[in-house]
């Protein structure tokens, strides 16, 4: 923010200077009408004109200037908010973010981001100079006539009580239209992503209706404000046209009895105009101000709000990491029991081992203990020999690649997403990319595409599911990582593709300790170990062939999925 200051000060500069030139205007114009019109001088109106059109073109290039800048800095401030937001966001832990979730998060990215920049536009573009005109102006009006301080003061007054009530009666609406407009986005979101869903179950008329609840709720709240804006303008008018009228009235009886010049009640006038102006520009503030306050500690919010994490540690280990967790229990706020409860399991390097359970049995919670996408509530995970919150987060994170359930495909080319973690420090060549699509049994499918510089469409939509778990997994290898975390990263496969995966990843990483979470017995038969995972905890452990006969909740995987399975 320190590099913004030269800006600042160069519209605070621009401002003095237009705001300069503003005030002088009736001063000149009341010269012109009592030393030149009056007296019939033309060469004094033609030189004193000329005088007072250079002050003019100066105020104008001056408040250009001003607001030039003053955009500048707006959209400067607000890219440096989005920016803030965006690195605070991906700190967070798991549990953080859902305690926002993402429609807030991108309400507050775009929207609040945008309407902080655009009060610093108005404050620093405009709003810095408002003082200056209405003090300098009503300086100036009283050296032209004391007598007339009256209709400044009432008008001062009267603006002033009503900005006052506009601020009380603004301010608690503008953070409700905020969340409201988190509401309609967050009904919005939930509903486009489950668009199937509300289709086979023919519930489009409670969506809709759900959807109308929440758009009238923002749509009252908008007219509100709205309403109470709608009165600001005419209200302004009305006082700065009455007090127009007044001054004309009592400055004539001071010209007739010799108390005033035509002149002076001219400049007066036009100072009454600005004194106006300047309070209408503290009106329009005032009128921003609310929300932007609002915005403003929402994104306050976010930026203090706690990570979830700490990143105190100073540690790292070189080589093949063992991971191990040692009764590692997962709890979520709010929830009846832990995600995962003393859960003990050692995972060696080079091997496979696979944990396997159904729905909400812990198996994702589990593995994003890995990464440190959360931290246990109690127990701990090492990895080579050293407690993950011993590691520097940036070196766990580079050692330890994770492939989720949502693959997370940005829009751009093959190439592009595989490298999206390569900094330059230690660049990955072509070659290095396409073994690492051959491992994950679609180098053929890319060639076929273009090469590396096919495209990728967001979220990697024009390629089918298999095709997009399989571009994910490339993305892990190519990070030569030394844990590999797989989160359901078969479920779109076919059974000979993912075998073939998993053949490729044995071959290709023979030192890497690699972790596989799913529900088929199918995709994890093959592992060294298997855990087995009901309601958070492991019941049993072992390879497939000690499984099935022993584990009971593994059986009944087997025999649901496929007779062939259980043999």
């Amino acid at each position: 923010m320190r590099t913004r200051v030269p800006v600042v000060a160069g519209v605070v500069v621009a401002q003095i200077l237009a705001m300069a030139a503003s005030l002088a205007q009736p001063t000149f114009n009341a010269l012109i009408i009592d030393n030149g019109v009056i007296a019939g001088d033309v060469p004094y109106i033609e030189r004193m004109g000329a005088i007072m059109l250079a002050v003019a073109v100066g105020g104008l290039l001056a408040s250009v200037a001003a607001i030039a800048l003053g955009a500048a800095l707006s959209a400067g401030t607000a890219a440096h908010l989005r920016k803030a937001v965006y690195q605070r966001t991906a700190e967070f832990s798991t549990g953080a973010y859902h305690d926002l979730g993402t429609p807030t998060l991108l309400t507050r990215t775009s929207l609040d981001s945008a309407v902080v920049g655009q009060a610093v536009f108005i404050t620093t573009s405009v709003a810095v100079g408002a003082p200056l005109v209405t003090i300098g102006a009503i300086v100036l009006s009283l050296r032209e006539s004391v007598r007339l301080a009256p209709v400044i003061v009432v008008a001062a007054v009267v603006l002033t009580i009503g900005v006052g009530l506009f601020v009380v009666l603004v301010t608690p609406l503008a953070s409700q239209v905020q969340s409201s407009v988190d509401s309609v986005n967050r009904v919005l979101r939930e509903q486009l992503g489950g668009t199937r869903i509300i289709r086979a179950f023919r519930r489009e008329r409670s969506a809709s209706e759900r959807f109308a609840v929440a758009n009238r709720d923002l749509t009252s709240l908008v007219r509100r404000v709205g309403g109470i804006q709608l009165m600001l303008l005419p209200g302004v008018l009305l006082i700065a046209n009455l007090a127009s009228v007044a001054t004309s009235l009592f400055g004539a009886h001071l010209i007739e009895n010799g108390r005033l010049t035509i002149g002076g009640l001219t400049a007066f006038t036009g100072y009454l105009m600005q004194i106006v102006a300047g309070i209408t520009v503290f009106i329009a503030l005032a009128a921003m101000l609310p929300r932007a306050r609002a915005s403003a500690q929402r994104l306050a919010d976010v930026l203090d709000r706690p990570t979830g994490l700490t990143d105190d540690g100073d540690g790292a280990v070189v080589g093949p990491l063992p991971l191990v967790f040692s009764s590692a229990t997962v709890e979520y706020p709010g929830a009846t029991h832990p995600a995962v409860d003393s859960a003990s399991l050692t995972c060696r390097p080079g091997t496979v081992t696979a944990v396997i359970g159904g729905t909400s049995s812990g198996k994702s919670s589990l593995l994003a203990l890995t990464p440190r996408l959360l931290d246990p509530t109690s127990g701990s995970v090492q990895a080579g020999g050293l407690r993950l919150n011993r590691w520097r987060l940036r070196d766990l994170r580079a050692a330890v690649a994770f492939v989720g359930q949502g693959q997370s495909l940005v829009a751009g080319t093959v190439d592009s997403n595989l490298r999206l973690r390569d900094t330059g420090d230690e660049p990955r060549s072509d070659d290095e990319i396409w073994r690492a699509l051959e491992t994950a049994q679609l180098a053929s499918t890319i060639a076929d595409r273009g090469g590396l510089d096919a495209e990728v469409a967001q979220g990697g939509a024009n390629f089918s599911g298999g095709q997009r778990q399989r571009l994910a997994i490339a993305r892990a290898l190519v990070r030569r990582p030394r844990i590999l975390c797989l989160d359901s990263a078969f479920s779109a496969m076919d059974r000979s593709t993912a075998d073939a995966v998993m053949r490729g990843l044995r071959a290709a990483l023979p030192e890497t300790t690699i972790l596989v979470a799913d529900q088929q017995v199918e995709n994890v038969r093959s592992a060294d170990l298997i855990a087995v995972l009901d309601g958070g905890r492991i019941v049993d452990h072992g390879t497939h062939a000690e499984l099935l006969p022993r584990c009971a909740v593994y059986r009944e995987f087997a025999d649901a999925q496929s007779p062939v399975v259980s043999q």
